[in-house]
């Protein structure tokens, strides 16, 4: 009697959890509360690869003659008096400050070519 009874015990908790498990896939009405609200899905296109293709290229020839510039300027640093050190030094914290508003401007156009 004992195994009988736990037998009908294990079909009625199957029978509770295959329900359940069936009632998880039906379909739901849509005006019924359960259901999670739909999200607006956004179609983010990615940017054309020649437009940012462009703007790197662009990037990188500003970039390679800032470092022609400023290799030329620490080539004079090596032989230039106090005076002209100080005039070189302010040249190269200029060309340093140009080259970081350059790739802060690349960072930008890239971000809002993938927002478009």
């Amino acid at each position: 009697m004992k195994a009988t009874l736990l037998n009908k015990l294990i079909v009625a908790a199957a029978i509770a959890v295959v329900s359940d498990l069936y009632a998880a896939d039906a379909p739901v009405s849509p005006t019924d509360p359960r259901k999670p609200a739909e999200k607006p899905v956004a179609k983010a296109q990615p940017p054309a690869a020649g437009d940012v293709k462009k703007d790197v290229e662009k990037f990188s020839a500003q970039r390679d003659t800032m470092l022609a510039e400023r290799q030329a300027l620490l080539n004079q640093l090596k032989t230039a008096s106090d005076e002209h050190r100080k005039a070189i030094l302010e040249k190269m914290k200029e060309l340093s400050e140009t080259q970081r508003e350059l790739s802060k401007q690349l960072r930008d156009d890239l971000r809002k070519q993938r927002q478009r």
